[in-house]
């Protein structure tokens, strides 16, 4: 029987974040349509973990998929509010929104998982928001800021904070190959209805952009399966809290890859955020004692 491994855990959330992080970077230089950006996304970050599954022989079963369904269809309803949102409000105020949503997942690991973090957690959380909320203040706020989109982006901030309760449960039972495969399969299905209304069939991408569609898969896609990893050994305050930090690294990728300048304001809320982060990973208590992860799984991830 597989146990928790916190210092796994620690390092998986880590390195999540450092690899969702080039997400904006990736996007920003995509021209395919988001929604048949999503769609090739998801269908290429499905491959390398079909195969994975054909040469290992491994099987899923009617159970797994079940176990997986909820996760994979609100993180696809999340990627399809993501979209409207964007599309009706600033890119500034669904940054906003959605960075209080680690908040919302300590709420919810202190209510329904029996987390007790320590006090010096909620003071490092609230400072690396403030860190966060320094950083997108001293960015350009271009774009219409609706109503609508605002209310979007709220409900994105939820489903997200749902997400990250379900692939906390599903983690519970099922290794990470396994979850990370029918999610990925589950909220693919989820947004094809969604693509083939609005676009009326799916766009195909040409040039450089297959290209960025892959990077988009494989690194950012590594990111969320090791975030998933994370949720089988660490706690969900912890992997939520860890989600601020893609405020302040995406500007740094932006900086060294596309030679975006960095205010001097920014780069104290980034600061900020990086200080209040790595504090909250050095002081997280460890989890004892050992707790089942899944009775089935290969290696305890």
């Amino acid at each position: 029987m597989a146990t928790k491994r916190p210092g796994l855990g620690k390092s998986a959330a880590v390195s999540s974040v450092a690899l969702l992080s080039f997400g904006p970077v990736i996007v920003k230089q995509v021209e395919l349509v988001a929604t048949g950006f999503v769609f090739w996304r998801l269908l290429i970050a499905a491959v390398p973990l079909a195969v994975f599954f054909a040469v290992s022989r491994r099987r899923v079963t009617l159970k797994d998929l079940r176990r997986s369904a909820p996760g994979g269809f609100v993180f696809g309803i999340n990627l399809i509010i993501g979209v409207l949102a964007l599309r009706r409000t600033s890119a500034l105020n669904h940054m906003i929104i959605m960075s209080f949503q680690p908040l919302a997942v300590l709420m919810v690991g202190v209510k329904y998982f029996g987390e007790r973090p320590r006090t010096s957690i909620y003071f490092f959380s609230l400072t690396a928001i403030g860190g966060v909320v320094l950083t997108l203040f001293t960015k350009d706020a271009s774009g219409v800021a609706g109503l609508s989109g605002n209310l979007l982006s709220l409900c994105g901030m939820a489903l997200f904070t749902l997400y990250f309760a379900l692939s906390k449960t599903a983690r519970q039972s099922l290794d990470s190959p396994t979850y990370q495969l029918l999610l990925i399969l589950v909220a693919w299905i989820t947004i094809l209805p969604f693509l083939l209304i609005v676009e009326a069939g799916i766009p195909v991408p040409s040039g450089n952009d297959w290209w960025l569609i892959t990077a988009m898969a494989l690194i950012p896609g590594t990111g969320h399966f090791l975030t998933n990893v994370a949720h089988g050994h660490a706690s969900l305050t912890l992997v939520g809290l860890m989600n601020l930090g893609m405020t302040s690294l995406a500007p740094l990728y932006a900086w060294w890859i596309l030679g975006e300048a960095i205010g001097g304001m920014q780069a104290i809320g980034t600061g900020i955020v990086i200080i209040s982060l790595a504090l909250i990973v050095t002081t997280a208590p460890q989890e004892h004692p050992p707790e089942s992860v899944n009775p089935n799984t290969v290696d305890g991830t």
